[in-house]
């Protein structure tokens, strides 16, 4: 059996096509986003649900998923189920099942939630002491712009389902780099300094996707995994995962709608930019000196 690769970053930063990338080598299987290891049991896991729904869309895909062969309103409800009949199974007996059920390939999880849950990385890192982990990283300012910039999408089309919320003013945080880059990043970090060096690697997303073949075999070399044409080809091809398109209607989501909507691999181009961000309000500030810092050491 192949270990499981941990992809590690915030949302909006090229995770799911990443994920698509990489889980799309015939010796690995990419999930959709489980966000499982944010508690230690399926009961928890349930109960996290009730409040937040969007974040069971993952999980039930995958389960449907490996376990039939595809992600229909029927098997995604069946998944569903058999979450509710376990509520005593750990998130770590889950993974497993997961594992089980990829017959022999390597499981590919890049779930967000797991940067921003206190316990997630450390639970991830005691439960399977043999994983690998991808710190994937991108420019501060482009993810928290990305990242506000869904927020913004998300917000408009709640407002087109109820009008009478349009006076209220978008919320603001100007501590949003902190929050939303900085905090989860140094949570990477201070994981991965607990690690032996072979067992992560480091890659800015924006490497990946300007020079895909390249680092993508890098990947499949440091993992163990064929490099082959014929592998590193299939990796080349994210738009064939089957989280590349929106799920049934119990379960649309679980991946970022942005790569749903456009999966396949476009030419990519990157121009480095300052230590900066353009706020909502359009206005272009620096970010603050801790931020810079911490992204000036990931190559920025």
């Amino acid at each position: 059996m192949i270990e499981p690769l941990f992809i590690l970053a915030p949302p909006r930063s090229f995770t799911s096509i990443s994920c698509g990338m990489i889980g799309s080598h015939p010796a690995l299987f990419g999930l959709a986003e489980v966000n499982i290891f944010a508690v230690e049991t399926v009961g928890e896991l349930m109960e996290m649900h009730r409040t937040r729904r969007r974040l069971q869309n993952g999980i039930l895909r995958s389960l449907a998923e490996l376990a039939f062969g595809e992600q229909s309103e029927t098997t995604c409800e069946a998944a569903r189920r058999w979450l509710v009949a376990n509520p005593d199974m750990t998130t770590a007996e889950l993974f497993r099942t997961l594992q089980e059920w990829a017959e022999g390939r390597g499981l590919v999880d890049k779930s967000p939630l797991h940067v921003y849950a206190p316990d997630a990385l450390s639970r991830i890192a005691s439960h399977f002491p043999e994983a690998r982990f991808l710190h994937l990283t991108r420019h501060p300012g482009d993810t928290i712009e990305s990242i506000l910039k869904l927020k913004s999408e998300m917000r408009a089309q709640a407002l087109a389902r109820f009008p009478l919320l349009a006076g209220r003013a978008e919320p603001f945080d100007p501590e949003a780099p902190e929050k939303m880059w900085l905090k989860p990043h140094l949570a990477i970090m201070n994981l991965l300094d607990t690690l032996p060096g072979e067992r992560w690697m480091r890659i800015r997303g924006e490497d990946l996707l300007a020079n895909p073949r390249v680092i993508l075999a890098r990947i499949a070399g440091w993992l163990g995994i064929s490099t082959s044409n014929e592998a590193i080809g299939a990796m080349m091809h994210p738009e064939s995962s089957p989280f590349a398109r929106p799920g049934p209607a119990n379960a649309p989501y679980g991946n970022d709608p942005a790569f749903m909507d456009h999966p396949g691999l476009r030419p990519f181009d990157w121009t480095p930019r300052p230590m900066e961000w353009s706020r909502p309000d359009g206005k272009i500030v620096p970010l603050s000196a801790t931020v810079s810092s911490c992204g000036m050491k990931l190559g920025y």
